[in-house]
């Protein structure tokens, strides 16, 4: 009963992993959620969305792009 197949040892882990799943779920959940919010954000700031693109060196069509170094 407490070694065998369907017994305390098998419960507790598996007790043990329920728990550990539960909470990764939790994690995954909370992730989720602020993708969402970060979403619905960009949803209604177009001009974010342009600035956060041009960060990452997107152009609008046409656009040029001129990169000058800094030395002297």
């Amino acid at each position: 009963m407490i070694i065998g197949e369907n017994g305390l040892m098998k419960y507790m882990k598996l007790k043990a992993m329920r728990s550990r799943l539960q909470s990764e779920t939790l994690a995954i959940k909370k992730k989720n959620e602020d993708a969402n919010r970060q979403i619905e954000d960009l949803r209604k700031e177009p001009d974010r969305v342009e600035e956060l693109a041009r960060e990452y060196g997107l152009t609008k069509k046409g656009e040029l792009i001129f990169k000058f170094d800094n030395k002297q």
